[in-house]
């Protein structure tokens, strides 16, 4: 204990410091911008590819044929994901790490505070957005046995989650990364 300042432990969130990320030049920020939006891109193709995909097929029963497409239910834990990824990456970083108070908005409660709750709302959102497609996965493909075609689609669902959420954690680092060409003035 005696290497931490007792008021510095008292600023931070975790009990261990977190790793600063280093600084990367301008080129490898757009890189890693331009990654994360390839990254978006190849989720949503994925699951947009199953769903065209979908209206073609047929599931045959004993009685006749039943259709076993992509519907609502699928395309809501892309949608929770998507609305995580916009939250989580509309948040002012410096407020994050800042503990100034705002009296102008409510009476002198913490902007840092105000943040990391919009921030935990956003990972919430796409949390349950894997979760949600895993258990899609799980509960309309797998267990229904409808076979190889089928579970396809199911897989889309989840590797377009897993794709936006990869897509949010590199736009996170790319937009948090010190940067020697930023300015900070103040007046």
């Amino acid at each position: 204990m005696s290497q931490w300042n007792i008021s510095d432990r008292h600023k931070r969130i975790c009990l261990f410091p977190m790793p600063r990320i280093p600084r990367l030049g301008p080129k490898a920020r757009d890189a890693g911008v331009y990654i994360s939006g390839a990254l978006f891109a190849l989720g949503w193709w994925f699951f947009i590819d199953a769903v065209i995909y979908s209206k073609n097929w047929g599931w045959k029963i004993d009685q006749g044929v039943k259709k076993v497409s992509v519907e609502f239910v699928d395309w809501v834990p892309g949608i929770c994901s998507t609305i995580g990824m916009l939250v989580i990456n509309c948040i002012d970083k410096a407020a994050l790490r800042g503990d100034s108070f705002s009296f102008s908005s409510g009476g002198g409660t913490s902007v840092a505070w105000k943040a990391r709750v919009f921030l935990f709302i956003g990972f919430a959102f796409m949390a349950g957005g894997l979760a949600g497609s895993i258990s899609v996965l799980c509960i309309k493909y797998l267990l229904q046995g409808y076979g190889d075609p089928f579970n396809f689609w199911g897989i889309c669902n989840v590797v377009q989650n897993a794709a936006i959420m990869s897509s949010a954690a590199v736009l996170w680092v790319a937009q948090n990364t010190e940067s020697e060409y930023q300015y900070s003035f103040a007046i």
